[in-house]
């Protein structure tokens, strides 16, 4: 067998909006992660409300945004231990800012070698009004980007050389 092209994976980035989705996403990362004995970080990202929201209420904006964040920083640790109470050792971040700024921007910082995450697979016109983070995530970032759909998730991973083929990550060799 080939020495494999993926030696450098040791850590794995996963975006999540903590939709079934995203948790669909997560178990296809943990998957991986098994195969090359990578770590995973979930990062969740708390978006930066208009300042136009406040301007009515007697509460700062930084007070609200370190709530939503602390509030995050535990909705976070609950999905990752109910969700999938049997995997160790999945390490939470919370961001604040544009998501997919934030992710690219984290993923970059703190040199992750790949992002995994969901997408929803939207074309045409409801992609056009909905707006994709995945997509912006993939044309930004300069650290590859698994993206996969709900159908793909189903089926896994069943060795390195499915792994490889998925990701096309031919920069790694």
């Amino acid at each position: 067998m080939k020495e494999s092209t993926m030696k450098f994976i040791n850590k794995i980035l996963v975006p999540t909006d903590f939709s079934d989705l995203s948790l669909a996403a997560l178990e296809y990362a943990t998957s991986f992660a098994k195969i090359y004995d990578a770590k995973i970080y979930m990062i969740h990202v708390v978006e930066n409300p208009t300042a136009l929201a406040f301007h009515s209420v007697d509460i700062s904006s930084e007070t609200v945004l370190r709530d939503a964040e602390e509030e995050a920083e535990n909705q976070l640790r609950d999905f990752i231990s109910n969700k999938l109470p049997t995997v160790k050792g999945i390490m939470p971040i919370v961001r604040r800012g544009n998501a997919s700024r934030e992710i690219v921007h984290h993923a970059m910082e703190e040199n992750f070698d790949v992002i995994i995450m969901a997408t929803h697979g939207r074309t045409g016109f409801a992609h056009m009004l909905m707006g994709s983070i995945a997509e912006s995530v993939v044309r930004y970032s300069s650290v590859p980007v698994l993206t996969v759909k709900p159908e793909e998730m189903q089926n896994g991973f069943v060795d390195e050389e499915d792994v490889e083929e998925q990701l096309h990550m031919n920069h790694y060799q």
